[in-house]
């Protein structure tokens, strides 16, 4: 297959993938949207707004991690190619199998890096981002066990499954054999011979994205203020029992891989750790609400991103 062809069949996958994007984030909001317990519910939109906005940065800790890992790897990629390639990438969850987010972000990043490497620290931020969460969950529902009801299996036991499930390919030495694997895959990274990856790196990486689940409960705290009549207030207890519920329910999502962005899932298990916030019709209106807030802040944000880039090509000299 000549050059040519293999660009004209990456273009025609590029534009297969925005194109399934786009027809399943549309289809989510169509669904979500007639949903009844979204139906004659009051809310405050400056509320939902923060919401979104602290979702976008509660993200953007996991992104500095990325861009941590890529200057390890030898990358230095501009600013703006680092969050283009990281935020847009996002989208590839909406579509059924996890690996396409982490295809369209390595496909994104270049030509400001090389491909491979930005697939294989990609694959290191997500389990780490996700490690951190099932952690925060397991440590503040041991401290603060939640009383759940239809749910028999102790929800810090179910922080730890995660943990445990995430937590092990992010071993040096498990990791570092991976990326050997793919090494026959990507030949790009058989040439730059990587360094291999130590606990030090992992660690600063769960403190970096624990942080950013600390935004992600405050991120619902919001949401719940402009959706609640009575919304609680904001206290420290509270603040890290939304961490975690988010963090557990997120990542358990995440491992649902044949389920796009976690769907069902994370709402089956947010439902039911914030029951007792308030009347079950308006708490599953938020939980639902909550998605459509966090999905309609990432279509904005890919839009300021996607303007810029092509104000940037074009004044380009």
């Amino acid at each position: 297959m000549t050059q040519r062809w293999k660009n004209s069949v990456i273009l025609l996958l590029k534009w297969a993938l925005a194109a399934a994007i786009l027809f399943f984030v549309g289809r989510q909001f169509y669904r979500d949207l007639g949903r009844p317990e979204l139906e004659n519910i009051s809310f405050q939109p400056g509320w939902l707004v923060v919401s979104g906005v602290l979702y976008l940065l509660a993200l953007g800790f996991s992104l500095a991690f990325w861009v941590r890992l890529l200057h390890y790897f030898g990358e230095r990629p501009s600013a703006v190619s680092a969050v283009r390639a990281y935020y847009l990438g996002h989208f590839g969850k909406y579509v059924p199998g996890k690996a396409w987010a982490l295809f369209l972000r390595g496909t994104l990043a270049t030509p400001a890096m090389r491909f491979g490497v930005a697939v294989v620290t990609a694959l290191y931020e997500v389990l780490t981002t996700m490690a951190a969460g099932a952690l925060v969950a397991a440590v503040v529902f041991l401290f603060d066990p939640p009383h759940v009801s239809g749910l028999d299996w102790p929800p810090v036991l179910t922080g730890l499954l995660l943990l445990g499930l995430c937590g092990v390919p992010l071993l040096p030495a498990v990791f570092n054999w991976l990326t050997r694997r793919l090494a026959k895959r990507f030949e790009a990274i058989s040439i730059l011979n990587l360094p291999p990856v130590g606990f030090l790196t992992l660690l600063e990486g769960l403190a970096l994205t624990a942080c950013g689940w600390g935004v992600m409960g405050l991120s619902v705290w919001s949401l719940l203020q402009g959706v609640l009549p009575q919304a609680p207030e904001l206290t420290v207890g509270l603040w890290l029992y939304l961490s975690a519920a988010t963090g557990l329910a997120y990542v358990a999502g995440f491992l649902a891989f044949i389920m796009p962005s976690g769907v069902g899932v994370r709402e089956f298990f947010l439902l039911r750790l914030l029951a007792y916030l308030g009347p079950e019709g308006l708490i599953a209106a938020a939980v639902l609400l909550l998605r459509l807030v966090w999905t309609a802040a990432e279509l904005v944000l890919a839009g300021f991103l996607f303007f810029l880039r092509r104000k940037r090509v074009i004044s380009a000299p």
